[in-house]
C-alpha cells in the first residue's frame, strides 16, 4: 500500500478514536433528542391516521422526521454541528504528529476522513433510533401507506414523490441529500474552524448556513434567491420530479450543487492548511 495512504490511515485511526471518546456524551444526548422527537412525530402520524381513517406505517414517521424543515434545521443539523465542529482544531498531540507525517495534506486528509466517517455514523445513529422506535408501533414494509398516497404533505412529501418512486427509492434519495448536505456544511465548518483554530467560530458559520436554510424553508427568502440556500437542496419535497413549471430544482441539480460546494471548500481547506503557521515543526505539503 502507498506510504502516503498508510500514514493517512494511521493518523485517521488515532484521530477517530480520540474523536469518538470526546463525543461519547454527545452521542447519548443525540439518542435522547432523536428518541423524543421520533416519539412526537409518531404520535402525530398515528393521530392523523386515526382521524382521517387511513393506514400509516413507519415510513411516514421516517419521512416526517428526516424531511421536516424544523426538525432538520432546528434539531438534527445543530446537533451535527456540535458533533463535528472541533475536528480540525489542533492540539498538542497534533503538534507532535504533523512533523512525523511531514505533510500538512496528510494531516488534513485525516481530518476530512474523520468528518466523512462521522457524518455516516451520525446519520446511521439517527436512522437506527427512528426505525427501531417506530417499528414497535407501526409496520415497516416496502409500500407507501394510505396516508402518504392520499395526504403526502403530512408526511413531508410532495404529491409527485409517491406517484413517481417506490418508498425505498424515495428514501434512498432522501439519504443521499442528507449525506451530501451534512458533508457540505461539515466541510465548511471544518475549514472555518481550521482558519482560526477555533471550534466555536466553525460552529457559528455552520449555524449561519443552517438558519439561512430554515428561513428559506419558511419562505422568508425571495424565490429568485431560494435555490442558493441549503433548504432547496436538502429537503426531498423541495425538488421537482416531473411537475410542469417547477419552482424547485431538479434532483440532479442538487447533487451537482453539493459536489461543487464540497469541492470548493475542500480546495480552500488545503490552501489554508498550507499557508497556516500553526506548528513549530517544519512540514511539507
Amino acid at each position: 500500500m502507498n506510504k502516503k495512504l498508510i500514514d493517512i490511515f494511521h493518523s485517521f485511526n488515532f484521530d477517530f478514536q480520540v474523536f469518538i471518546f470526546r463525543k461519547r456524551i454527545l452521542l447519548v444526548f443525540l439518542f435522547f433528542v432523536v428518541l423524543f422527537f421520533t416519539y412526537l412525530e409518531g404520535g402525530n402520524v398515528v393521530t392523523f391516521a386515526i382521524n382521517e381513517k387511513v393506514t400509516a406505517n413507519a415510513w411516514d414517521v421516517i419521512f416526517s422526521t428526516l424531511g421536516s424543515g424544523p426538525m432538520l434545521f432546528l434539531v438534527l443539523t445543530p446537533v451535527f454541528l456540535l458533533f463535528i465542529s472541533d475536528i480540525p482544531v489542533t492540539t498538542h498531540f497534533d503538534e507532535f504528529v504533523l512533523p512525523r507525517l511531514n505533510s500538512r495534506s496528510k494531516w488534513l486528509w485525516s481530518k476530512i476522513i474523520v468528518l466523512i466517517v462521522s457524518t455516516f455514523l451520525y446519520l446511521a445513529t439517527v436512522l437506527v433510533i427512528i426505525i427501531t422506535t417506530t417499528s414497535f408501533g407501526l409496520p415497516l414494509n416496502d409500500k407507501w401507506s394510505e396516508m402518504a398516497l392520499n395526504y403526502p404533505r403530512y408526511s413531508y412529501l410532495s404529491p409527485q414523490i409517491p406517484k413517481t418512486f417506490s418508498v425505498i427509492s424515495a428514501f434512498m434519495r432522501l439519504i443521499v441529500l442528507l449525506i451530501l448536505g451534512w458533508l457540505g456544511i461539515g466541510i465548511t465548518v471544518l475549514v472555518s474552524s481550521l482558519f482560526l483554530n477555533n471550534a466555536t467560530f466553525g460552529f457559528l458559520i455552520g449555524t449561519f448556513i443552517d438558519l439561512g436554510g430554515y428561513f428559506s424553508y419558511h419562505g422568508y427568502i425571495p424565490q429568485c434567491f431560494a435555490n442558493f440556500f441549503v433548504s432547496n437542496h436538502m429537503i426531498l419535497s423541495f425538488h421537482s420530479f416531473g411537475e410542469n413549471n417547477p419552482i424547485y430544482p431538479q434532483y440532479s441539480l442538487s447533487i451537482i450543487y453539493w459536489m461543487l460546494w464540497i469541492f470548493i471548500f475542500t480546495v480552500i481547506g488545503f490552501f489554508i492548511c498550507r499557508k497556516k503557521d500553526f506548528l513549530l515543526g517544519k512540514v511539507t505539503s
